[in-house]
């Protein structure tokens, strides 16, 4: 499934309420309560992967009512904005970074206080719960931010900000991943942990440095122990990441260096560039070098690349 997404901006202001019901319905059923002096405002992201649901939802302060559920599901949500409170344990208040677990084996109430985002996954129970150290203690309590619930919150966004369509083999992968962070998150051990932090934290990690290495692509600093030093882990570390997957650190960074230049050969905005200052605006430093692996790669030079392109 690709990405659903959905804002109140495209909707008529009378309908608002009842289109984000609508949509909020397709991640867990529930009503939707606005106040009436302030405007509606909500922009939702969901996507369905490998049997579990991702939601990311920024919204104007609303009180949600949420029947049982009866399909057996566990409802995780990080509010990475803003704040609210849940109805369980006497009202649990909801923090910016916690990680709320939220019973729905009876009816709940959600108070989102302010404009917040959050980030909601439903994961199914059978494939959660058996792996948690101590489920029930989880009901209606948040469990403070940490490594693990940092890295579910950005592997979550980005598949949720990734508009590809994946394969089922792919969405099963991406789906497990997210349970295993999900379960370190909130509290797992023995060999449940250790598959977890095999799985999902290696898979998180990897993710964060690329998307670390995409972000900062130009920037001359850029190197292992650059990127050792700002994630807060080893060089070795990051080696054995990438040796898994079955390349190198190095092959990555020259792809991505790579794949930026050409995508840059393919944009007519940059055409009263030369070329050896984009190389160099990406990280390369001998232009021959450039040209070489330019070629080895595309099978073609950085100019008859861009040449062609003016041909078409």
């Amino acid at each position: 499934m690709t990405v659903l997404r959905f804002s109140t901006n495209s909707v008529p202001e009378r309908q608002r309420r009842d289109a984000a019901e609508y949509v909020y319905g397709a991640h867990v059923r529930g009503q939707l309560d606005f106040p009436k002096e302030d405007p509606i405002r909500v922009d939702m992201s969901a996507r369905e992967l490998g049997g579990i649901h991702l939601a990311a939802i920024t919204t104007s302060p609303v009180r949600a009512y949420h029947a049982p559920d009866e399909n057996g599901m566990v409802y995780i949500g990080i509010a990475t904005r803003g704040t609210g409170s849940l109805d369980e344990s006497g009202g649990a208040e909801v923090q910016a970074g916690y990680v709320n677990v939220v019973r729905r084996d009876r009816p709940s109430t959600a108070l989102v206080a302010q404009e917040s985002t959050i980030l909601s996954l439903a994961i199914p129970h059978v494939q959660i719960v058996p792996r948690l150290a101590h489920f029930d203690t989880l009901i209606g309590r948040s469990a403070a931010p940490s490594t693990a619930s940092r890295l579910l919150e950005a592997y979550v966004s980005t598949l949720l900000t990734d508009e590809r369509t994946v394969s089922a083999a792919d969405a099963a992968t991406f789906a497990s991943h997210v349970i295993d962070l999900a379960c370190l998150a909130l509290g797992t051990g023995g060999d449940s942990a250790e598959i977890a932090t095999k799985g999902g934290l290696r898979a998180a990690r990897l993710k964060a440095i690329k998307a670390d290495i995409a972000a900062n692509i130009g920037n001359p600093d850029l190197s292992i122990d650059w990127l050792a030093r700002r994630q807060g882990i080893g060089e070795s570390y990051i080696r054995a990441l990438f040796y898994d997957t079955g390349t190198s650190f190095t092959d990555h960074l020259l792809n991505t260096r790579l794949d930026y230049v050409r995508r840059l050969l393919s944009d007519a905005r940059f055409d009263n560039r030369n070329i050896a200052s984009l190389a160099l605006e990406v990280g390369f430093g001998d232009i021959s070098w450039f040209n070489q692996v330019f070629r080895r790669r595309f099978g073609m030079t950085p100019s008859d690349m861009r040449r062609q392109r003016h041909l078409q």
